[in-house]
């Protein structure tokens, strides 16, 4: 089927073409409550006004306890919003998820808030490097690399 570097590389082109696509696309998409997308930290920090009274999914770092106060951010800029009627009760440096309404530019009501402890994400990083660490080590033992032909080699013996 894909048997020759041409027809493999022009699939790989296309393939990658509509994943970027698809990146752009996403991005261009606007907040519709209708359709389960609300207003996000990225449209908060454009435009606040708008959303005041609206139903809001954001997401930040707790930076404050007692208030309950979470940092949001898109690209270089941050805002901080004060959440009330929030049930969990995060540390600092914990991850949120909060979905309520907008009452004014910096306080959120929630109906919803999910919290994601700080020690998950250096899990999360750990696991992942020992993981490609033990598939570069596999793929040492499998393979070797040949500098005149520019390739990986199968290498022979018991493990290859």
């Amino acid at each position: 089927m894909l048997a020759t570097f041409k027809h493999r590389l022009a699939v790989v082109i296309i393939l990658t073409v509509l994943l970027i696509s698809l990146f752009v696309w996403y991005g261009s998409l606007e907040p519709e409550p209708d359709v389960h997308r609300y207003p996000r930290a990225e449209d908060l920090i454009k435009d606040e006004q708008k959303y005041v009274g609206q139903e809001v999914e954001v997401g930040g770092r707790v930076v404050s306890t007692t208030p309950l106060i979470i940092e949001i951010e898109h690209g270089d800029d941050t805002r901080e919003l004060y959440i009330t009627g929030a049930d969990e009760e995060p540390n600092k440096n914990d991850r949120v998820t909060v979905f309520g309404t907008l009452e004014d530019e910096n306080t959120i009501a929630a109906s919803e808030i999910i919290v994601k402890p700080f020690i998950n994400y250096f899990y999360m990083y750990a696991v992942s490097v020992v993981a490609a660490l033990w598939i570069l080590f596999r793929i040492s033992r499998q393979f070797r690399w040949d500098g005149e032909g520019k390739i990986f080699m199968k290498r022979e013996g018991p493990d290859g």
